[in-house]
C-alpha cells in the first residue's frame, strides 16, 4: 500500500493497495474521496465478516455509499474482495482486520497530501522552466519530499 502525489496523473494524491500473487500482480486505486468514505466505513466491515457461523457465499457487505462492496467468495472462507469498479485485491479477514486497524495512518497522509496538493502544484509550475533543482519555498508543507518530487518530475521530461 502507498499513498502519493502520481505524475502521470496531474499529481493528484491517491493511494495504491497492490496485491502480489503467482499469477502476477494486481493493484486497485482510491481517490482522497475513496479513501475518506473507505476509513469511515472500513471497522464496521471489518466486524461484520467473518464473524462465529457467517456462511460461505452470503450477501455482499456495502458501505453506505455502495463505493466499496466487499464480498465472500463461495469457495473460500473468510476471503474477501475489496472492489473499486470492476477491479478488487483479496484480503483474508486476517488483511481486513489489519487494515481497519491501521487505515486511520492513511486516512491522515492522505489528507496531509490534499491540504499540501497546492504547493505541490506551484513547485511543479516553478521547476517546469528550471534545468536545476529549485528548492521548496520555506512555507511549503513538511510533509513532501520535494527532492524526490523533483527527481520523478525530471525523469518525465
Amino acid at each position: 500500500m502507498s499513498v502519493g502525489f502520481y505524475a502521470a496523473r496531474v499529481y493528484l494524491p491517491l493511494v495504491e493497495f497492490g496485491v502480489i500473487r503467482s499469477c502476477g500482480s494486481k493493484a486497485i486505486i482510491l481517490t482522497d474521496d475513496q479513501v475518506y468514505t473507505l476509513a469511515q466505513c472500513l471497522p464496521a466491515i471489518a466486524d461484520g465478516i467473518c464473524k462465529e457461523g457467517k456462511e460461505v457465499g452470503t450477501p455482499v457487505m456495502k458501505c453506505e455509499s455502495s463505493k466499496f462492496p466487499l464480498g465472500m467468495p463461495k469457495r473460500r472462507r473468510c476471503l474477501t474482495r475489496l472492489y473499486v469498479g470492476s477491479d478488487y485485491i483479496c484480503l483474508t479477514s486476517l488483511d481486513l482486520h489489519y487494515l481497519a486497524q491501521m487505515f486511520n495512518i492513511v486516512h491522515q497522509q492522505m489528507r496531509d497530501y490534499v491540504f499540501a496538493l497546492s504547493d505541490l502544484l506551484s513547485y511543479v509550475t516553478m521547476s517546469l522552466t528550471s534545468v536545476v533543482y529549485v528548492a521548496p519555498m520555506p512555507n511549503v508543507s513538511a510533509h513532501i519530499n520535494y527532492p524526490h518530487i523533483y527527481e520523478e518530475f525530471a525523469s518525465f521530461v
